[in-house]
């Protein structure tokens, strides 16, 4: 009966305290009045206003949906803010030295090669947030975990945007295009992805101790191939079929794939979670 009540008082605060939809409405319209305003005024100087806001938002969006689920987990937001951050410079930072080193050309075999060189940056943010050993949670993994592979998607759409910027010779509208695009496939991605690979890397550990088993060494081989899948798919699909509608379905398929491991983890956070209060 107890366990019942816990379970009913903590749905009902989600359901109160739920401001993850605020933030991607407010955004979304701060990011039009930007556009409009950058059309009406052709000022420049708020065009890096506009792409950052435009790319950071749905990151941000995905990031709050999980940190308002956060209950037991002693995660707060200083930490989470500085896992978005870490996850989000270290792994760019990491991944545009690393990447020209063995990438030369985008294809199936270099895309998964993109995978491990990726999720391992994003990790190396996550690992130092965690360093002091204070976390034992799944829960605690997914959270941090999903704020640094979102600092990562949000820096590295910014910086795409702003290269499609100055190739088209300053096409807004392509500009925009290649943000909401990103945008909206983002939650499929990289926070998804380095949430799953945290989350199992605290499952496998305790307070205070953590342990690279084999069960860790899967989770981030299984991260590396839905990475892979993701950005190597479209250079499959296209052998067959020049249609972009083909190879986004593709890259969907492998997204949801990802979400739906995802929420197996997260029910397994739950039943943690729960098993822990039954201790208390």
């Amino acid at each position: 009966m107890e366990h019942k009540t816990l379970a009913k008082t903590d749905n009902h605060y989600s359901r109160k305290s739920s401001k993850w939809w605020k933030v991607m409405i407010i955004g979304f319209i701060t990011y039009v009045m930007g556009l409009v305003v950058l059309i009406i005024t052709q000022n420049p100087n708020i065009f890096p206003s506009v792409v950052i806001l435009g790319n950071f938002l749905i990151p941000v969006t995905y990031l709050t949906f999980f940190y308002e689920r956060k209950n037991s987990s002693n995660v707060g937001m200083l930490k989470t803010a500085a896992s978005f951050f870490y996850g989000g410079f270290i792994g760019t930072f990491a991944a545009a030295v690393l990447e020209p080193i063995f990438i030369h050309t985008l294809n199936f075999r270099t895309a998964i090669i993109i995978g491990f060189i990726e999720e391992f940056t994003k990790f190396l943010g996550f690992l130092f947030i965690i360093r002091r050993k204070q976390h034992r949670l799944i829960l605690d993994g997914i959270i941090l975990g999903a704020a640094a592979g979102m600092g990562f998607a949000a820096l590295e759409s910014t910086g795409y945007a702003f290269t499609i910027f100055l190739r088209s010779g300053g096409n807004l509208t392509l500009t925009v295009y290649i943000t909401l695009l990103r945008g909206i496939m983002s939650p499929l991605g990289h926070g998804t992805w380095t949430a799953i690979l945290t989350g199992i890397f605290l499952r496998e550990g305790s307070l205070g101790h953590f342990r690279l088993n084999l069960k860790v060494i899967k989770g981030y081989l299984l991260v590396v191939l839905l990475h892979g899948f993701w950005d190597g798919l479209p250079s499959i699909i296209s052998i067959f079929t020049p249609s972009y509608v083909a190879i986004l379905s593709g890259e969907i398929i492998v997204g949801f794939l990802g979400i739906y491991v995802l929420f197996k983890l997260w029910k397994e956070a739950k039943k943690q979670e729960n098993e822990n209060r039954m201790l208390l």
